[in-house]
């Protein structure tokens, strides 16, 4: 058998089907009516739950650059972990276990 793919629709591997992981959301658009006396319509689009995170991603703030680069740097340093940060992840570590 040849080792060099076909041309076009072939795809190399195996293929599944993707299937949501929970139900979509259904979300009902109506058509503008019609000026002569017909049944109105109504369309219907389901957006996936990837859809959906999608585009909460997309609404996320940009990334603050700069603070990441602070904090990079005072990782490289040595000096991003304090006493005083420390402690308060222990009291927070704590709080999450006694509750």
């Amino acid at each position: 058998m040849s080792e060099i793919s076909a041309i076009g629709n072939a795809v190399a591997g195996s293929v599944r089907p993707v299937n949501p992981t929970a139900p979509t959301k259904a979300v009902e658009v109506t058509a503008p009516a019609p000026e002569v006396d017909a049944p109105s319509t109504v369309d219907r689009v389901d957006f996936s739950e990837q859809a959906q995170m999608l585009k909460k991603i997309q609404q996320l703030p940009d990334v603050r650059q700069e603070r990441v680069d602070a904090i990079r740097n005072a990782i490289a340093n040595n000096t991003y972990l304090t006493d005083e940060k420390i402690d308060i992840a222990l009291g927070r570590l704590i709080d999450d276990l006694n509750s």
